[in-house]
Order: structure tokens, then C-alpha cells, then sequence
């Protein structure tokens, strides 16, 4: 007999969450976890000094808020066990500019946000305002459309399709990325202020599609805002991992998990890499990343070869990041001033022509030369990260996957940092000089992809987000909605709708297992 009703395989934050709302529904559930540790992108640990700790991977929630199965059913009950967000009540990301001006602050105000537009362009201030008041119309189709199983491609075109201006809206989902900035907005400073935040998903500027992502990325922000949990990004799964625990559910770490065990084409349970199996009476869910699920873990002959082709089609992408985290003795001062200073996460980006000649680099396989940087002082917001009067710095940037050079990068990344990434963060401040840097650590693709193998080559997006893998085709297509072509299972995390992100997408998965065993109305997903 089943010890477990339902048997997760993996324990990021996706699977954790999905665990938690199963459990919330009197389900007993083990969660199985490979390292020592669960949160999978969602880690804060001290890998510098004593004391400072550093969100490994994703640090910036903002789409888990947009959940509502998330912010109505398991906020509530993980308050309990650990969890407090802090939110950025006013300044959220600041967009240092070198070159001109005092650069650009996203505001949680919408207000400011554009008077600060309208130091470099009155018009794109205003057409930036104009983005942002049309998210009203579409607000709960993006919620569903985010937090549901994906709708079949063409209801989208059979929405809009029906007016002039469904038409052109329906045009400029079909843009790239740097087609729509050009379209939209007329300052070379605004331009690249958009384009670069654009590309945080690891989407490239003239990839095709991506301009859908504008008319839920400007507006949500401001709608939803932004906020870090107290003590580190992964105290999200900490408490989730204490909730599913305090409800009797087990998450079992140190368990690598070696195979799905499958009976009579139904899905039983979860072999352990020591030999030990855990059966499930219900469901065993995969939050493994495809290759992992349906290539490694799933004995020849379960699966038929034209899935298995879709599989190893699956693409990640050919981008990765060189990250490094500083243990400071005090937080980095911006030359654009005290309001830039305010803002605990910046995206600082040169020109349009500096972001062209960095992916260029990147698909010509070179170290870009002079990157953009993501970098993030969470202590700012939070100073429980850090010993009293200390910070913690995240910078960060894109890089190719392989090196057309052959060097690795993990020989490379020192040098990298020291002689590309932290002049290049010099140039924006006053005071990031030697005697400010207590100690570092640095990660790149390769030992990303040791800390967690679901960051395949380095890459943290659970696969790109191209039209061919968004929506009804992600993972693959016929298999959008969480469940397997194997009975019996299920599937969860960021190689499933609606992609990456600290979104909790798990609740989806969890939402359509509960409506399969008749624990959940459909009315109430």
C-alpha cells in the first residue's frame, strides 16, 4: 500500500508550491529533492563571509504576487512559517545613464515613473502612460491566461481579430523586442532603457513575438509592485517547506531521484538513485526539466518516439550568465545621484548599440567586451542579509553558453569579472573600489548547471521562451496542460506554462490535480 498519495520529483519552488496546495486539500505528499537543500532557483546561502547572505539565482519577486491562488490560499498559511515580504513601497529599479541626464527610476508610482521619462522624452512619457492605463482592459485575461492551463493558440487571433484595432494590437504582438521599442518610443535613452529590460528573460532583442511581453511588463509593476522576503529569497521555500512539513507532508532531500516507476502504462511512483521506491496512490509529479523526466528518468519503450523527438528538440537556449556576489562594506553609491541610490535593483544598460553589439558577441560565442548589468543590494531593503552597517551586492550579465575560444568559463570568470564586469560597474559609481569589496563569489554557467541539472548548460529560464515553446506548445505541444502522456503523472516548473520566474507556478499544476481527483470545482481555478 502507498505510503504517500502524491510523490514530487524535485524540489524548487515550483514543486514546493504545487506540494503545499495539495497538502492544503488533505493530500499526504513527499517531496524528493537531489540536494541538501530545496528552493531550487529560489536559494539564499553565504558564500562569501560569515553573515551575508546572498540569493544564489532569482531574488526579485514580482509575478508570484500576480498568482491568486498564491496571494488567497498559501500566503496566508506560509506568514505562519516564516515567510514576510518587504515591498518596495517607491523606488524599484533604477536605470543608471552615463552618458546624459540623471537616468531613468520605475517607481511604483506611475506618476513619477514618467515624470522621470519626460526628463529625456515628454512623448514616450506618455506613450509609456498609455501602455500602462490599457493593462486595465486586459488585466484578467493576463491573470488567467498566466495562472490556468494554457488556450489554444488561435482563441488569441479570435479575440481581436474582429476590430481594426484588434488587429493592430494583434500586429504588435508579432514584433520583436527592439521593433517595438522603435516603434513606441523615440529617445535613444528611453530606447535603451526599454529594449534592456526586455531582455531579462533571456530573450533576445530580434526575436520575433516578444512584444506581447511590453503590455503586461510596463503595466505590472506598477500594478503589482515589487518585494523581497525577509531574510533572503529563499525563505520562500523555507516556508513552504515548514508549511508542508506542519501538514504532514515530508520533503526528503539528499534523494536524487533515477527513475519514474511505471506499471502497466500508468505512473506508480519514484525509484531513488539509492534503490530505495516511493509509491504514490494518486499522482507523481515531475518538476524535472523534460530531458531529465522523459530521457533519463523514463525506461525505453514507456514513451513513443515522435514525444521523445519533441524532447530532445527542447531548446534552453545558447545563454547563460557570469554572476558575482560581493560581501560590501558599504553599498554602492551611483554617480546619477541619491534618488538612484534608492532603488536596491538596477538594470544598467549603455546604448541600443551597446545591447546589439553584446548579443552579437554572445552569438559569435565571445565574452562580451562592454556587457550591461543587472545588479541588485538587497540589503537596502532588508538589512538582515548582512552584519550591522554591511551589504550584499548581486552583479550580474548575459554571456554565451560555449566560448567559440574554448576557454571554460569557470577559468576565464575571475579575470572576467575583475577586468570586464567590475569596470564596467566603476563607471556608474563613486565608490566600488577596492577597499569596498570584503569578498566574492562567482558563479557561471557551469557551475549552475552542477548546482541544479534543471538549469540545463548554464541556463535559469527552464527553456527559451520562443514562440514555438510559450503557451500551448510548452513543454511540448498536446501536453500543455500539466498532465504527461504517461496516467498517473504530472508536470511542474519553469519548462511548463506560463515559463520562468518566481511565479509559483506550481499552484497550476496543483489546481488541475485537485479538479482531476475531484477535490476542486473547475469554477473555483
Amino acid at each position: 500500500m502507498a505510503d504517500y498519495d502524491v510523490v514530487i520529483a524535485g524540489g524548487g519552488h515550483n514543486a514546493l508550491a504545487c506540494a503545499a496546495l495539495l497538502v492544503k486539500y488533505g493530500l499526504k505528499v513527499l517531496v524528493a529533492e537531489r540536494n541538501e537543500y530545496v528552493g531550487g532557483g529560489v536559494v539564499t546561502r553565504e558564500v562569501t563571509l560569515p553573515g551575508f547572505r546572498h540569493d544564489l539565482y532569482g531574488s526579485s519577486h514580482v509575478w508570484i504576487h500576480v498568482n491568486p491562488t498564491f496571494r488567497t490560499e498559501l500566503q496566508p498559511e506560509l506568514e505562519k512559517h516564516g515567510l514576510k515580504y518587504i515591498w518596495s513601497t517607491d523606488h524599484i529599479t533604477g536605470h543608471p545613464n552615463r552618458h546624459e541626464g540623471e537616468g531613468i527610476i520605475v517607481y511604483k508610482d506611475v506618476d513619477k515613473t514618467c515624470d522621470t521619462i519626460a526628463q529625456y522624452s515628454k512623448k514616450d512619457a506618455r506613450r509609456y502612460r498609455e501602455i500602462y492605463e490599457e493593462f486595465a482592459e486586459i488585466e484578467p485575461a493576463v491573470v488567467k491566461g498566466m495562472f490556468s492551463p494554457p488556450s489554444p493558440p488561435s482563441y488569441l487571433f479570435q479575440a481581436l481579430e474582429g476590430s481594426r484595432a484588434g488587429l493592430r494590437r494583434l500586429r504588435d504582438y508579432q514584433l520583436s523586442s527592439r521593433a517595438f521599442t522603435q516603434e513606441n518610443f523615440e529617445n535613444p535613452h528611453v530606447q535603451a532603457f526599454i529594449l534592456g529590460w526586455a531582455t531579462a528573460p533571456q530573450t533576445l532583442p530580434d526575436q520575433v513575438g516578444t512584444a506581447q511581453g511590453f503590455y503586461i511588463m510596463i503595466p505590472s509593476i506598477h500594478y503589482y509592485g515589487q518585494a523581497i522576503p525577509e531574510g533572503g529569497s529563499g525563505m520562500l521555500a523555507v516556508s513552504m517547506q515548514r508549511y508542508i512539513e506542519a501538514s504532514g507532508g515530508t520533503v526528503l532531500t539528499g534523494a536524487t531521484v533515477d527513475r519514474f516507476v511505471v506499471k502497466e502504462r500508468r505512473c506508480v511512483g519514484i525509484r531513488l538513485a539509492d534503490g530505495r521506491e516511493i509509491e504514490a496512490a494518486r499522482a507523481v509529479v515531475t518538476a524535472l526539466e523534460p530531458r531529465q523526466t522523459f530521457l533519463r528518468c523514463m525506461d525505453a519503450g514507456v514513451l513513443d518516439e515522435s514525444f521523445l523527438r519533441m524532447v530532445r528538440h527542447y531548446s534552453f537556449g545558447r545563454v547563460t550568465i557570469c554572476r558575482v556576489h560581493y560581501a560590501l562594506a558599504e553599498a554602492p553609491k551611483f554617480a546619477n545621484g541619491a534618488d538612484m541610490d534608492r532603488t536596491a535593483f538596477q538594470r544598467i544598460f549603455g546604448t541600443v548599440a551597446d545591447i546589439d553589439r553584446q548579443y552579437q558577441q554572445i552569438q559569435a560565442g565571445v565574452a562580451p567586451t562592454e556587457p550591461f548589468l543587472w545588479t541588485a543590494c538587497w540589503t537596502r531593503m532588508d538589512p538582515t542579509r548582512a552584519p550591522a552597517g554591511r551589504h550584499t551586492l548581486i552583479a550580474d550579465t548575459f554571456v554565451p553558453m560555449e566560448l567559440a575560444s574554448g576557454e571554460d568559463w569557470e577559468q576565464i570568470a575571475p579575470r572576467y569579472v575583475d577586468e570586464v564586469l567590475l569596470p564596467q560597474l566603476r563607471r556608474y559609481t563613486t565608490n566600488m573600489d577596492r577597499d569596498n569589496i570584503l569578498a566574492r563569489h562567482i558563479d557561471t554557467g557551469p557551475s549552475i548547471a552542477r548546482a541544479n541539472p534543471c538549469f540545463v548548460d548554464g541556463s535559469t529560464t527552464g527553456g527559451e521562451r520562443t514562440l514555438a515553446q510559450m503557451g500551448a506548445f510548452r513543454p511540448v505541444p498536446g501536453y500543455a496542460n500539466y498532465r504527461a502522456p504517461v496516467r498517473g503523472l504530472y508536470m511542474t516548473g519553469p519548462s511548463c506554462h506560463p515559463g520562468g520566474g518566481i511565479c509559483a507556478m506550481g499552484t497550476n499544476t496543483a489546481n488541475v490535480m485537485l479538479e482531476d481527483f475531484g477535490l476542486k470545482a473547475p469554477a473555483d481555478l
